[in-house]
């Protein structure tokens, strides 16, 4: 049996427990979501009697399909995607996806799932995304860690933090906290992007899921970094940043936030750091390794899909293969 809500709130409990292991898909979050940035979401169940085995949100507007080429064209699109950039997947499914596969096929135009793994779709041409930074942790110190580098990294870190020297990081207490001029400063670092995927509102940096940590310059505000602490999957997730580039060179700033991220991860046991989906060769300096990532595009006009099967090389992104001897 297949259901579509149309509101988070909506949404059975049954909900929640599939998507225990997605921090991005729980009902509370999604109705957040529908608040801060609307965009025609809705909820695809699939039940098997009354068990619900399968379920995705997706939502709508209008995007650059060519955005990994130099070219620009603004399409309608279905999204099978969490409407802000992150690398959760927005879909939960099981081995038999015969019904999610006929549900997505059936819809008009133009349909995208982003962030999947080894998932195929008969009709669903397969390409890649943007890669995904991760970080095991094995040390239990900071120390340890600094020490188990070699010389080149370890010195790029310790040159990073004699930069810094002067930060100071300040856990805001209360998200909503979050100001217009904190918001300024995500706004640069989006126009910097090089792809400009999704562009939140304020609101959004004044929810209560994560963690925001201001970096201090004579008691300025020049930087922060959001995080989120996924007990459930033993894993830190750096999810948003902003800072201020006249100064960012000077400070060296991305590299002590990454400098942060790491030894907070390490002091507060966290086995795994996700560093997200950009600015890879900075973050694998770190220890962090790529991992392949893919999306699944069709058209319900049997011709176009055709097209796209055909040049789904050209629209896909190109991945840099990085290699770094970090560690001894």
């Amino acid at each position: 049996m297949y259901r579509r809500i149309e509101h988070a709130m909506d949404l059975p409990e049954e909900w929640d427990r599939l998507c225990e292991k997605n921090i991005y898909m729980s009902r509370s979050f999604l109705a957040f979501m529908e608040k801060v940035n609307p965009c025609n979401q809705s909820y695809h169940l699939f039940y098997q009697g009354e068990k619900l085995y399968s379920c995705f949100m997706m939502f709508e507007r209008r995007f650059n399909l060519f955005i990994f080429t130099k070219y620009k064209i603004n399409v309608p699109m279905k999204f099978v995607y969490l409407p802000l950039s992150v690398s959760h997947p927005s879909i939960i499914w099981s081995d038999d996806k015969r019904e999610v596969n006929e549900i997505l096929r059936r819809m008009k135009g133009i349909k995208i799932i982003i962030n999947v793994d080894k998932e195929e779709l008969e009709g669903f041409s397969k390409g890649h995304y943007l890669p995904i930074c991760i970080l095991e942790n094995r040390w239990k110190t900071w120390e340890e860690y600094i020490g188990s580098m070699r010389s080149g990294y370890r010195r790029r870190i310790h040159q990073a933090l004699e930069k810094g020297k002067n930060i100071t990081y300040v856990e805001l207490k209360d998200n909503r906290e979050f100001t217009d001029e904190m918001y300024g400063l995500y706004e640069q670092v989006f126009d910097h992007s090089e792809y400009s995927l999704e562009k939140l509102t304020a609101d959004f940096f004044r929810n209560d899921i994560a963690k925001t940590v201001l970096l201090q310059i004579n008691q300025r505000t020049e930087a922060f970094v959001q995080l989120i602490e996924d007990r459930r999957n033993d894993m830190l997730i750096f999810e948003f940043c902003g800072y201020n580039y006249q100064i960012a060179h000077e400070y060296d700033l991305y590299y002590n936030m990454l400098a942060y991220i790491s030894r907070y991860a390490i002091e507060n046991g966290f086995r795994y750091v996700q560093f997200g989906q950009t600015a890879y060769d900075a973050k694998m300096k770190f220890g962090a390794e790529m991992f392949y990532n893919y999306y699944l595009l069709s058209h319900s006009n049997r011709f176009i899909n055709w097209l796209i099967k055909r040049h789904n090389s050209f629209l896909q992104y190109k991945v840099t293969n990085y290699h770094f001897n970090v560690f001894k």
